[in-house]
């Protein structure tokens, strides 16, 4: 977590910076912020409803409120991405995302 509840008085926004291994995933999930992702590094495919689309270095996706998202590494390099969320996460959802920050 870059900014949000847990480390700022934040509500309107939150950012996050994530990584996922080669071969790994986010599991698919949803929940009531609208999302955007922006990608750092890396190529993946990214799930956003019923839609599966390759993602690569320099790509934004914007991801409507309570749709069902994830993404997976499909590359032979670490993923990494920017993900910002509006409301922000509330303290009790960052930590159950991030226990230990």
């Amino acid at each position: 977590m870059l900014i949000g509840e847990s480390n700022c008085s934040v509500s309107n926004i939150s950012i996050q910076y994530s990584e996922v291994d080669v071969d790994k995933e986010q599991p698919l999930h949803h929940h009531a912020p609208e999302q955007c992702y922006y990608i750092i590094e890396g190529e993946g495919m990214m799930t956003v409803g019923n839609e599966n689309c390759k993602v690569q270095k320099g790509d934004a996706i914007y991801i409507p409120a309570n749709a069902i998202h994830g993404i997976k590494n499909t590359g032979s390099s670490l993923l990494k991405y920017l993900t910002s969320n509006s409301p922000s996460f509330g303290s009790d959802y960052e930590n159950k995302l991030w226990p230990n920050e």
